[in-house]
Protein backbone atom coordinates (compact mmCIF):
# COMPACT_ATOMS: atom_id res chain seq x y z
CA UNK A 1 0.00 0.00 0.00
CA UNK A 2 1.55 3.12 -1.12
CA UNK A 3 0.84 6.33 0.78
CA UNK A 4 -1.76 7.85 -1.46
CA UNK A 5 -3.63 4.69 -1.42
CA UNK A 6 -6.25 3.81 1.73
CA UNK A 7 -4.84 1.99 4.25
CA UNK A 8 -7.30 -1.41 2.92
CA UNK A 9 -9.17 -2.85 -0.18
CA UNK A 10 -12.11 -5.27 -0.34
CA UNK A 11 -13.56 -7.53 -2.95
CA UNK A 12 -15.85 -10.03 -2.07
CA UNK A 13 -13.29 -12.29 -1.66
CA UNK A 14 -10.56 -10.76 -0.02
CA UNK A 15 -10.20 -7.87 2.48
CA UNK A 16 -6.33 -6.56 2.01
CA UNK A 17 -5.33 -4.19 4.93
CA UNK A 18 -1.86 -3.32 6.76
CA UNK A 19 -0.91 -2.98 10.28
CA UNK A 20 2.56 -1.61 11.35
CA UNK A 21 3.64 -1.93 7.53
CA UNK A 22 2.74 -5.40 7.47
CA UNK A 23 0.12 -6.73 4.72
CA UNK A 24 -3.08 -8.77 6.11
CA UNK A 25 -4.82 -10.71 3.36
CA UNK A 26 -8.07 -11.91 4.48
CA UNK A 27 -9.90 -14.88 2.45
CA UNK A 28 -13.58 -14.58 2.78
CA UNK A 29 -14.33 -17.51 0.14
CA UNK A 30 -15.19 -20.56 2.43
CA UNK A 31 -13.92 -22.74 -0.48
CA UNK A 32 -10.97 -21.46 -2.75
CA UNK A 33 -11.12 -23.01 -6.70
CA UNK A 34 -9.66 -21.34 -9.71
CA UNK A 35 -12.33 -18.74 -9.91
CA UNK A 36 -11.69 -17.75 -6.80
CA UNK A 37 -7.82 -17.75 -7.12
CA UNK A 38 -7.43 -15.82 -9.56
CA UNK A 39 -9.14 -13.01 -8.26
CA UNK A 40 -7.54 -13.04 -5.16
CA UNK A 41 -3.96 -13.06 -7.15
CA UNK A 42 -4.90 -10.23 -8.72
CA UNK A 43 -5.89 -8.22 -5.75
CA UNK A 44 -2.99 -9.49 -3.57
CA UNK A 45 -0.57 -8.86 -5.99
CA UNK A 46 -0.79 -5.21 -6.56
CA UNK A 47 -0.74 -4.87 -2.83
CA UNK A 48 2.82 -5.93 -2.79
CA UNK A 49 3.57 -2.87 -4.83
CA UNK A 50 4.29 -0.72 -2.26
CA UNK A 51 5.08 -3.06 0.71
CA UNK A 52 7.76 -2.36 3.33
CA UNK A 53 10.63 -4.79 2.96
CA UNK A 54 11.30 -6.64 5.68
CA UNK A 55 7.67 -6.92 7.41
CA UNK A 56 5.23 -9.63 6.99
CA UNK A 57 2.77 -10.49 4.62
CA UNK A 58 0.01 -12.28 6.79
CA UNK A 59 -2.74 -14.56 4.72
CA UNK A 60 -5.74 -15.32 6.98
CA UNK A 61 -7.43 -18.40 6.26
CA UNK A 62 -9.55 -18.20 9.26
CA UNK A 63 -12.80 -17.68 7.25
CA UNK A 64 -12.05 -20.21 4.59
CA UNK A 65 -13.05 -23.97 4.70
CA UNK A 66 -11.32 -25.49 1.96
CA UNK A 67 -8.68 -25.39 -0.94
CA UNK A 68 -8.94 -27.16 -4.36
CA UNK A 69 -5.09 -27.99 -5.84
CA UNK A 70 -5.80 -24.24 -7.29
CA UNK A 71 -6.61 -22.27 -3.95
CA UNK A 72 -2.98 -24.03 -2.46
CA UNK A 73 -1.25 -22.46 -5.04
CA UNK A 74 -2.98 -19.60 -4.87
CA UNK A 75 -1.04 -19.62 -1.14
CA UNK A 76 2.61 -20.36 -2.71
CA UNK A 77 2.11 -18.38 -5.80
CA UNK A 78 1.57 -15.12 -2.98
CA UNK A 79 4.38 -16.78 -0.77
CA UNK A 80 6.15 -16.47 -3.93
CA UNK A 81 5.47 -13.04 -4.51
CA UNK A 82 5.80 -11.81 -1.11
CA UNK A 83 9.67 -13.28 -0.52
CA UNK A 84 10.21 -11.77 -4.11
CA UNK A 85 8.95 -8.06 -2.52
CA UNK A 86 11.29 -8.78 0.38
CA UNK A 87 8.42 -9.89 3.16
CA UNK A 88 8.09 -12.69 5.02
CA UNK A 89 5.32 -14.73 4.80
CA UNK A 90 2.91 -16.24 7.66
CA UNK A 91 -0.51 -18.46 7.18
CA UNK A 92 -2.46 -18.15 9.90
CA UNK A 93 -6.39 -18.81 10.81
CA UNK A 94 -6.18 -22.68 9.20
CA UNK A 95 -8.81 -24.96 10.30
CA UNK A 96 -7.86 -28.24 10.98
CA UNK A 97 -8.40 -29.85 7.37
CA UNK A 98 -6.27 -27.07 6.15
CA UNK A 99 -3.93 -27.47 8.36
CA UNK A 100 -3.48 -31.18 7.64
CA UNK A 101 -3.33 -30.32 3.89
CA UNK A 102 -0.67 -27.93 4.02
CA UNK A 103 1.49 -30.52 6.13
CA UNK A 104 0.82 -33.24 3.58
CA UNK A 105 2.03 -31.18 0.93
CA UNK A 106 4.81 -29.99 2.90
CA UNK A 107 3.34 -26.48 2.41
CA UNK A 108 3.97 -25.32 5.90
CA UNK A 109 7.20 -25.77 5.69
CA UNK A 110 7.40 -22.27 3.41
CA UNK A 111 5.41 -20.49 6.13
CA UNK A 112 5.77 -19.15 9.38
CA UNK A 113 2.08 -20.57 10.92
CA UNK A 114 0.78 -17.80 13.49
CA UNK A 115 -1.29 -20.75 15.54
CA UNK A 116 -3.26 -17.91 17.50
CA UNK A 117 -4.46 -14.65 17.46
CA UNK A 118 -2.15 -13.23 20.09
CA UNK A 119 1.16 -15.25 18.35
CA UNK A 120 -0.01 -13.66 15.41
CA UNK A 121 -0.29 -9.72 17.09
CA UNK A 122 3.09 -10.72 18.71
CA UNK A 123 4.62 -11.59 14.85
CA UNK A 124 3.20 -7.87 13.86
CA UNK A 125 4.79 -5.44 16.55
Amino acid sequence: MNPDSPASSTTTLVTISTKNQHVIVRLHAPAIGAREALAIVEEAARSLESAVKGKRFIIDLSRTDALSSMGLGLCVDLRNRAVDAGLKPVLTGMNVQLAELFHLMRVDRLFTIAQSTVELERMML
